[in-house]
């Protein structure tokens, strides 16, 4: 399939971050950007035309772009916009919520209001801009995979990233006269996302039961957000702080109780899985949203009976 290329490889690395802005700008607008790694990045972009839609394949460093409440109008405004975390991780903020993007997640939102992504390492990502005029009659919610909360709509949205993961690979071996095809494919599949989601929403979801497993859902694919909070989870959940405390009053754990140690077992799970390369158990308590090493420390002990340190040591000597 046809198909432009950019790149800032050759050029001179003074001249790499401001050739890596006009290549954004051309397909996204003057989007703010800063550099999380290199200020002479090396990126690459790859536009495709899929019949009415765009599909671009990025490859980037670590990097944040935002766009301010008083930016003007921009080249992607008459699109939706459909990314897909093929490698790397990062967050999507757009309004008072935030969702986590790791390998195989994707977002769709509108990009005319204000919102900013964080690539927090290098990435590879797929974006497909969606023009408005292809979902004219749909109620356009914006979906996240990280917000999937039935199996019904985790099952549809594992077949959409599924299908976008496999068109990504193969998009510049595939023949010009598929572009039609596999956007209807593409668009059906978005449509039957949505369809999902509103089939979702109209459910009485204020039965305790089905509350509480929303919120653990959120907690789960939350746990790295340091912000994670009652909060944060009550505005998501569209329900007061009250109301989410009750709801948990029968369970064994608190609400609160259950975010930390849910951290703590994530922390174990990686410190158990990395052990033979003896990392810094500081810095994985950081990266599921622990902000203090000393907190981190005191509470794996009361959880486990052994400090992170001993806990490891351990493992080193049963190897």
């Amino acid at each position: 399939m046809d198909y432009q290329g950019f790149s800032t490889r050759g050029e001179h690395r003074c001249d790499r971050a401001a050739s890596w802005r006009r290549i954004n700008a051309r397909y996204f607008g003057e989007l703010a950007v800063d550099a999380m790694a290199d200020d002479a990045p090396e990126a690459d972009l790859l536009a495709f035309e899929v019949g009415p839609l765009r599909m671009l394949r990025i490859d980037a460093p670590a990097h944040r772009v935002w766009r301010s409440s008083s930016a003007t109008e921009m080249p992607m405004d008459s699109s939706y916009k459909l990314v897909l975390q093929l490698q790397g991780h990062a967050e999507i903020r757009q309004g008072q919520r935030a969702f986590c993007l790791r390998r195989g997640d994707w977002s769709f939102y509108d990009p005319r209001v204000p919102y900013s992504v964080t690539n927090f390492e290098r990435m590879d990502l797929l974006v497909v801009q969606v023009p408005h005029a292809h979902l004219r009659g749909f109620k356009v919610p914006s979906l996240h995979t990280c917000e999937a909360s039935s199996s019904g709509t985790q099952g549809m949205y594992a077949v959409l990233g599924s299908f976008l993961g496999s068109m990504a690979e193969q998009l510049p071996s595939l023949p010009n006269g598929v572009g039609q095809s596999l956007s209807e494919t593409v668009l059906g599949l978005l449509a039957s996302c949505m369809a999902t989601h509103q089939s979702q929403e109209a459910e009485a979801c204020s039965l305790p039961s089905v509350l509480r497993a929303r919120v653990r859902q959120y907690v789960q694919t939350h746990l790295a957000d340091t912000d994670l909070s009652i909060d944060g989870i009550a505005q998501a959940m569209r329900c007061s702080k009250r109301y989410l405390h009750r709801v948990f009053e029968d369970e064994n754990i608190s609400l609160d109780r259950y975010i930390w140690q849910t951290r703590l077992e994530r922390c174990q799970q990686e410190i158990r899985e990395r052990a033979a390369e003896r990392p810094m158990v500081s810095q994985i308590a950081f990266a599921w949203g622990f902000n203090s090493s000393a907190h981190f420390c005191r509470m794996f002990k009361k959880q486990f009976g052994e400090t992170p340190s001993e806990y490891l040591q351990r493992l080193a000597r049963a190897a």
